[in-house]
């Protein structure tokens, strides 16, 4: 774990502008959001803390089997601390966090969770049977509030799994198994939060977003999108082993 000046760091301070800055790396993505309607200011540095955690927990829980967390970067109220930790272990990365807010004595502001993405693509030498892997696509887990916030969070994911086009020498996404994953992991979202999903925002014209995820597939290369190399795919098993998300009582002690 490293700590340092926020006034360094890459922060958002919001959606529109987190999502802008995405495209200008020609990353186009989908976004979906919704406000949390906290008042922060009756809450303790560790109530509000506390808050970060539950939000991130109930977000892995919803997402599980679809994303899986890389890196994390949390930044404090007036940006005087930022705190990073890279190569997450997803077996025990809300053990982590728990110990990383313990150690923060200043409410947070900005929570955000880079995350790598488990989908199915086609493969070409046998066609009929989709291949799960997992992918290294631009997907986030964003969570805004503290003192003078309402509180925020939102889940961009790329386009990549949600169109038809090949991925040269991986196979062809498979809109129509992964877009059903994320219906699926949306409505768990909401139904764990108890918030229903009120913001939803692409940053090209050529994507077609609903509520419930992408409306139809993208476009080989929708506009705005980098012509790049194919992301690295490695093949992962067709089910995970194990529901390493623990009951959120199991974090409490």
């Amino acid at each position: 774990m490293t700590e340092k000046d926020a006034s360094h760091s890459n922060a958002f301070t919001d959606l529109d502008e987190f999502m802008t800055q995405a495209l200008d790396k020609g990353q186009v993505m989908g976004s979906w959001g919704f406000s949390s309607n906290i008042d922060f200011s009756r809450m303790s540095v560790e109530e509000n803390n506390v808050w970060f955690f539950e939000q991130t927990f109930n977000f892995l829980r919803a997402f599980f089997g679809l994303v899986m967390p890389d890196s994390l970067e949390i930044i404090t109220y007036n940006a005087t601390q930022q705190v990073n930790r890279e190569r997450l272990d997803q077996m025990t990365f809300l053990d982590e966090l728990m110990l990383i807010m313990k150690n923060i004595k200043e409410p947070i502001w900005s929570l955000r969770l880079n995350l790598s993405l488990v989908g199915f693509i086609r493969d070409d030498w046998n066609p009929d049977n989709p291949v799960r892997v997992r992918i290294q696509e631009p997907a986030h887990f964003i969570c805004w509030g503290g003192p003078d916030e309402s509180g925020f969070q939102s889940f961009s994911i790329s386009f990549q799994l949600f169109s038809a086009h090949e991925l040269k020498g991986q196979g062809v996404a498979l809109w129509s198994v992964n877009q059903p994953l994320l219906e699926k992991s949306l409505a768990k979202w909401e139904a764990q939060t108890g918030k229903t999903i009120d913001v939803v925002q692409g940053n090209s014209p050529d994507l077609s977003l609903s509520r419930n995820g992408f409306a139809s597939p993208a476009p080989a290369r929708p506009r705005g999108a980098a012509a790049r190399r194919p992301s690295p795919a490695r093949v992962i098993d067709d089910t995970p082993a194990d529901d390493w998300i623990p009951d959120l009582e199991d974090l409490s002690g």
